[in-house]
């Protein structure tokens, strides 16, 4: 049912820091301006941010798929890693240890340093914090033989998504037996920028496991420790942080979850003409469904 990676939204307070934040360090670039509008809002059941200022930004390979900013009023009280839902964006890098010295004394503060996977050297990985406290994996996969693409510029495009719940079989029943996309094993894995700003020993493992979706993503599915909360939302809004994440799907009559708020056909990026609605999981994390056809 899930396909492609198609956009990942995150809320922020200002658009102004991380539009220099991501130009500079990242190599990323505006593609779209704009305010979002009163339909599209209603579509994502956040009717309150009809109106509020937006960027979309594409990374420097030209991938189509992009990192959206949605400026909002800030959640004073908001921790990453502390709330379930959507938590961190997973992008390819083409040299971890370089994007790594590249970060030194900028906007993004690095919360674990590079370094190679607890289930496979092949992968090496570091974590940081941005501007707005928005959470960013950055990856270097050896080669193409993980289905999971390498990177084609310094810092490339989103590939995985990761996705904090309170039960691991509830995350797997909803992605498998709902949405019928097929799901790893859950593996006991080191999650060491969970452990770092949760205050927990740094080697200790959380379930974890991984949705198979369409071409080469993934969303990572976390079993967080207790003490971790519902993610606050106001009203009519987004909710703080990785708000929303877009995939395409093959046709949204077959979806077998009900739509937030309807849908909508669109002309702006990522939908270029399609169809969209958005659905929440098992932690009221918001997927947003494109179809893949006009």
């Amino acid at each position: 049912m899930l396909g492609p990676i198609v956009a990942v939204t995150m809320t922020v307070a200002d658009l102004g820091p991380i539009e220099d934040a991501y130009s500079k360090y990242l190599g990323y670039r505006v593609v779209e301006r704009g305010e979002v509008s009163a339909d599209l809002a209603a579509v994502w059941g956040a009717t309150k941010v009809a109106g509020q200022p937006y960027m979309i930004m594409q990374p420097e390979s030209g991938a189509d798929c992009y990192l959206r900013f949605i400026a909002v009023a800030p959640y004073p009280d908001y921790k990453p890693f502390h709330t379930y839902g959507w938590n961190s964006t997973e992008l390819l890098v083409t040299d971890v240890d370089a994007v790594n010295e590249k970060l030194k004394d900028s906007p993004f503060e690095v919360i674990g340093p590079p370094r190679a996977l607890s289930s496979n050297d092949d992968i090496k990985a570091m974590q940081v914090m941005g501007p707005e406290q928005e959470i960013l994996y950055l990856t270097r996969i050896k080669d193409e033989n993980y289905g999971l693409g390498v990177a084609k510029s310094f810092v490339d495009r989103p590939f995985i998504v990761i996705n904090g719940g309170r039960d691991m079989a509830e995350l797997i029943r909803f992605y498998s037996d709902v949405m019928g996309d097929k799901v790893d094993k859950p593996i006991p894995v080191r999650l060491s920028a969970l452990n770092r700003l949760r205050g927990l020993d740094l080697e200790m493992r959380h379930p974890l496991s991984t949705v198979n979706i369409g071409g080469p993503f993934k969303i990572e599915i976390d079993q967080y420790p207790e003490g971790t909360a519902d993610r606050p939302v106001r009203e009519g809004e987004l909710p703080p942080g990785t708000a929303m994440v877009a995939f395409e799907v093959p046709k949204l009559d077959d979806v077998p979850v009900a739509f937030v708020g309807g849908t909508l056909v669109t002309q702006s990026r990522p939908y270029n003409g399609r169809r969209v609605a958005v659905i929440k999981g098992p932690s009221g994390e918001l997927h947003e469904l494109i179809e893949t056809a006009p």
